[in-house]
């Protein structure tokens, strides 16, 4: 009896100790996790998914594990563990939701909507929810089908199989870069438990004349330490240079400032925290603006809009200070995470979020400002982005820089990637020819003049053809010209077009002859009234315009009445209509000297008196009237100087 009794209370023992060290391992896991150890919860948790027979805590386990990789940017892994708890089972709305998010994130974008539908189904009440995420999957493919012109190439000379991302250089020296990197050579001799590799610290790497990059080195201490450095801006003569610092330990969640440094040509001086920054929030990511008046910055102080936000501070030089922070407000900030803005030179605010719509993880947008309104924040689109984390842009010309990245066929990690895109080529195509016979002009003149002082001439080929290529990001104006004929002047913009663009179809230029009078089709005058009406006026506007593109021309306006009435009447009030024409081009600018007039009364008629009167029709006799009561405008010299 006793010797079972003893069998009984090991036995008991034995199953207490094991349920015990189980509990042990799951809470050590919960602990690691809400210390955000994310690295180190991850594998408590997988081994605790391997041991547990039990669904629901297999399914916690899993869920867990998901969450830990999600948080340290692994959507692969974070995937799989989210379809293992709800296989085992979890059928609770954040797991599912994390699913759809994370098979997105890996670019499984009809898998990710099969599942928002699931999920939905699950969920009826988030039904507006699954359907915002359906809907940006299906963007999400519409843009990796039809990526932009952008060449993105990992540069694998700066990167490792650990963390390598946020490259930045001065403007006075842009073959140094500097960026971030948790590799071996980091000071800190402690691992970051949030990734599991060694603290964050500042490398540079130096590109020589023929484009190759020296082995990056850490720029040392007092810059670096045993905490995380990293995420730099550095001032246009880069002799100042913006970090932040992280402190993480098993107390507390991260905390991030950020600090000045200075070079003296030979050292960086001891970093000094700038005065917003605290001990209850993080701020960090730094960017400048070109004149080093205004910095951007990420930070999840009060007053934002959920998560970590893109901030703005502004430099007093006077009190030689930087004032307290603005939040950018709603457009550019969601309610999850916005980080590592970067101010471009040509006014554009490019950042990284996960709150906006995009392919997966982190995105890149950009947005710009008129006062204190932001534009809707723009997508970069693939191949700039891609389903996984996209963060870090900068600039070292126009259409080159650098972007950080932890997508797929990395060497590990987040990596640096140069990007290229090659320039959007436009051009300009269009037929000269005249107005009324339709023939082509050749050897008319089409010339061009840019907003950036750019004139180009070209003379028409025997097809009355022209072709000219143009720069980006500027207006022209356009002219044809043949003698005997009127210039003729149109406007074509390539501001804001990325894309390459031909112009065509609206850049042919009819040309009015001046050998004979040019009626004003639409100068109206009411029975027996010198007055116009005011739809005249419009077309009276379009002469202006032709007399402000033929500066030099002079015009007699000419006035015609219908048939009714006595000769001399009919002079008279034609005589009175081309005078209303002439005061009305005066009033608005035209030159007097450059202006005559004529009455014709009713000699010179478009439809004859006999013709008039085999009219049956009211309303066709009218119209036959009205004809006839036009005026036209002829050309009588070239020779006016304008003063």
């Amino acid at each position: 009896m006793k010797k079972v009794l003893l069998l009984l209370f090991i036995g008991l023992f034995c199953t207490v100790w094991s349920v015990e060290a189980k509990r042990s391992k799951t809470a050590k896991a919960d602990k690691a996790y809400d210390q955000a150890y994310y690295s180190k919860a991850a594998e408590l948790y997988k081994k605790a998914y391997a041991k547990f027979s039990k669904k629901e805590i297999k399914q916690s386990a899993a869920y867990k594990a998901g969450e830990s990789y999600r948080m340290m940017a692994n959507y692969k892994e974070a995937m799989g563990w989210y379809e293992k708890s709800i296989k085992a089972g979890n059928k609770e709305s954040d797991a599912n939701w994390h699913f759809a998010e994370a098979l997105r994130a890996n670019g499984l974008y009809a898998e990710a909507i099969a599942q928002y539908n699931k999920y939905k189904e699950l969920f009826p009440e988030n039904a507006a929810k699954a359907d915002a995420g359906i809907a940006v999957a299906e963007q999400a493919q519409k843009w990796k089908d039809k990526p932009t012109k952008h060449t993105v190439t990992n540069l694998s000379a700066l990167n490792t199989r650990y963390h390598d991302f946020a490259p930045s250089y001065s403007n006075t020296d842009k073959n140094t870069v500097f960026f971030t990197s948790s590799r071996e050579e980091s000071e800190g001799n402690t691992n970051d438990y949030w990734i599991g590799q060694k603290p964050f610290d500042i490398f540079k790497s130096i590109k020589d004349n023929n484009g190759k990059w020296s082995i990056p080195v850490s720029v040392g201490s007092p810059v670096n330490s045993d905490m995380s450095e990293g995420s730099v801006t550095i001032v246009s003569q880069g002799n100042v240079m913006y970090i932040t610092r992280c402190v993480r330990d098993k107390s507390k969640a991260e905390m991030c400032k950020i600090y000045k440094t200075t070079f003296d040509g030979n050292a960086w001086s001891e970093p000094e925290g700038l005065p917003f920054n605290s001990d209850s929030y993080t701020v960090g990511q730094p960017t400048l603006t070109g004149d080093g008046s205004t910095m951007y910055f990420s930070s999840d102080m009060p007053g934002g809009m959920g998560g970590k936000d893109i901030w703005r501070s502004t430099y007093n030089k006077d009190a030689g200070i930087w004032e307290a922070p603005v939040n950018l407000g709603s457009m550019v900030n969601s309610d999850k995470d916005e980080y590592f803005p970067y101010a471009h030179e040509n006014g554009r605010l490019y950042y990284a979020s996960n709150g906006k719509p995009g392919m997966g993880g982190l995105d890149l947008f950009w947005t710009s400002s008129e006062g204190a309104d932001w534009s809707e924040p723009t997508n970069l689109m693939s191949p700039m982005n891609s389903p996984a984390d996209d963060f870090g842009i900068s600039f070292f010309e126009e259409n080159k820089g650098y972007i950080s990245s932890n997508r797929e066929g990395g060497l590990g990690g987040d990596d640096v990637y140069e990007f290229y895109k090659e320039p959007p080529v436009f051009w300009i195509r269009g037929r000269v020819y005249d107005t009324d016979t339709k023939e082509s002009i050749a050897g008319a003149k089409v010339e061009l003049f840019g907003s950036d002082g750019t004139t180009l001439s070209y003379t028409t080929l025997e097809d009355g053809t022209y072709r000219y290529d143009m720069k980006g990001e500027t207006k022209y104006k356009v002219s044809a010209s043949y003698t005997g004929y009127l210039t003729k002047f149109l406007e074509v913009s390539t501001i804001g077009l990325d894309e390459t663009q031909e112009f065509i179809g609206d850049f042919d230029f009819p040309l009015k002859s001046t050998a004979k009078p040019i009626e004003l089709p639409e100068i109206y005058y009411d029975f027996d009234k010198a007055s116009l009406r005011p739809e005249s006026k419009k077309e009276l506007d379009g002469l202006i315009k032709v007399l402000d593109e033929n500066p030099t021309i002079r015009i007699k306006l000419v006035a015609h009445c219908d048939f009714r009435g006595t000769d001399a009447y009919n002079d008279n009030l034609s005589n009175r209509r081309a005078k209303s024409v002439m005061d009305y081009l005066i009033q608005n600018g035209v030159a007097a000297a450059r202006l005559a007039s004529e009455g014709k009364g009713k000699r010179e008629p478009i439809v004859a008196a006999d013709d008039i009167l085999k009219m049956t029709s009211i309303e066709e006799k009218e119209r036959a009237h009205q004809r006839n009561r036009r005026t036209e405008f002829e050309v009588v010299g070239t020779d006016y100087v304008p003063n």
